[in-house]
């Protein structure tokens, strides 16, 4: 049987589907959290090359463990581990990496004309729907996710916090380094 032609498209909807994930760091602890990230990453590692080949990238497949189908997954985990106390921080990390690396892509791809100045594959248009969703999805899941933090944070650092790591996760994304945007957004949001 052939391999499917790899559909960017369609790895973006699930990139930015796997990010509705984080509305349930409202209701688990952090190590109900941590096993479930666990189980997406080797659900990533070892089921998905051989169900959703299209998903992947040309020349992916083979080292898949080190394709960002895996390393988002490994990525929201060790945000759930680092934050185990601030589920909110954690939470509104994923997704500005879901939200805000989805919607660059699927924007700059349609509407980007022209690259930045320091790299052409990168677009104004793609990172201005990086940072407006990213920043969104950000806001609304610290703001989701708050009563699960002890003591509550304000209501103000759940809109600030997110507003701003967007924001430097956006410039992250568009500089032209070798580490993978699912190691760089979350690193830096």
């Amino acid at each position: 049987m052939a391999a499917r032609q790899h559909d960017e498209r369609r790895r973006k909807i699930v990139h930015l589907a796997f990010g509705c994930g984080a509305l349930a760091l409202r209701y688990l602890l952090w190590w109900q959290a941590a096993i479930v990230a666990a189980a997406a990453l080797a659900f990533n590692l070892f089921v998905l090359p051989r169900v959703a080949g299209q998903l992947y990238r040309h020349g992916e497949r083979p080292q898949s463990a080190r394709s960002g189908i895996v390393l988002y997954p490994a990525s929201v985990l060790l945000l759930i581990i680092v934050f185990h106390e601030r589920l909110d921080i954690a939470a509104a990390a994923w997704a500005i990496l879901a939200a805000g690396d989805g919607m660059a892509t699927l924007v700059g791809r349609r509407f980007g004309r022209g690259g930045l100045p320091w790299n052409r594959e990168k677009s104004v248009a793609g990172t201005l729907a990086f940072f407006c969703c990213g920043s969104l999805a950000g806001i609304f899941v610290a703001w989701w996710c708050r009563p699960n933090v002890t003591p509550q944070p304000e209501l103000w650092f759940s809109i600030a916090a997110p507003l701003l790591a967007a924001l430097v996760a956006a410039l992250v994304e568009t500089m032209p380094i070798e580490l993978d945007d699912n190691v760089s957004v979350p690193a830096s949001a």
